[in-house]
């Protein structure tokens, strides 16, 4: 077995595991501080996988050519010289290239990222329309709002039933206007709630926390009459604000990837 051979393509296996280990630990930092969102598969376990792989590969690598380094008996000195003399030029031609190249993977896969939130988004809307045109009937007992232990238990009856049917939207929750003393709010009434039986069925229960763009948007619906769905991206997550009349009364439902799980204050 030739020895040189070995080492030759040992080596260059091992630099190319390395440079496959940098770029990959790149990646996988920039979508996780980011919160891009690209792969459907999990990225975390994913990526602990393939480093797996890379550092099996690696070890195998070095092994092999340690093995053949300790077996070679001579070396050509001549080959060694006339080698380095072509290394500054390629190695420089090399750095400039590596340090192109990670400005260019952030711009791709921050372009990636843009283009599965617009086809999630997408999905989503598609998917809302086709539950409310197709849960008329159910959403429309869910109309005539008034706060009751009865309305919440119907509300959550027929929500349930609802964010079952997509298994693309595993969270449904119904939003309406309501208010506490003078206080103006809006409550979140959602399917299935991982609640306590026992608990009170009390407006401060069922308050829906949002940020300050959220209830600026809400606001727009219920008080200035905006149909326009609301879109957001966050965490790697994806929502929906889906405004609709049910028999001629104006509410919101909200449509998410993700359960937001408890109510205000749990």
């Amino acid at each position: 077995m030739n020895n040189d051979l070995i080492i030759k393509y040992t080596n260059k296996v091992a630099v190319y595991s390395l440079v496959a280990l940098i770029y990959w630990v790149f990646i996988f930092l920039v979508i996780t501080v980011f919160e891009l969102r690209i792969f459907g598969e999990n990225i975390t376990e994913m990526f602990y996988f393939s480093l797996l792989g890379i550092f099996a590969m690696l070890s195998g690598t070095v092994i092999l050519n340690v093995m053949a380094n300790l077996s070679k008996i001579s070396t050509v000195i001549s080959n060694n010289q006339n080698q380095a003399a072509s290394i500054p030029k390629r190695s420089k031609l090399a750095i400039i290239m590596v340090l192109i190249s990670f400005p260019v993977i952030c711009g791709i896969l921050f372009a990636g990222n843009s283009l599965s939130a617009d086809k999630n988004k997408d999905k989503l809307i598609k998917a809302a329309q086709s539950l409310i045109t197709e849960n008329q009937v159910e959403l429309s007992v869910l109309s005539n709002y008034e706060f009751s232990p009865e309305y919440v238990k119907k509300a959550e009856d027929t929500l349930c039933v609802i964010k079952k049917i997509d298994k693309n939207i595993p969270e449904v929750i119904l939003i309406l206007p309501d208010q506490i003393g003078n206080k103006k709010l809006f409550l979140r009434f959602e399917g299935c709630p991982y609640n306590d039986q026992d608990e009170k069925i009390e407006k401060q229960n069922f308050i829906f926390s949002a940020s300050e763009d959220e209830r600026e948007y809400l606001n727009s619906v219920f008080i200035r009459g905006n149909k326009s769905n609301k879109f957001s991206y966050t965490k790697g997550n994806y929502q929906l604000y889906y405004p609709t009349k049910i028999n001629g009364r104006l509410v919101v439902l909200y449509f998410s990837d993700y359960e937001r799980y408890g109510r205000s204050g749990s």
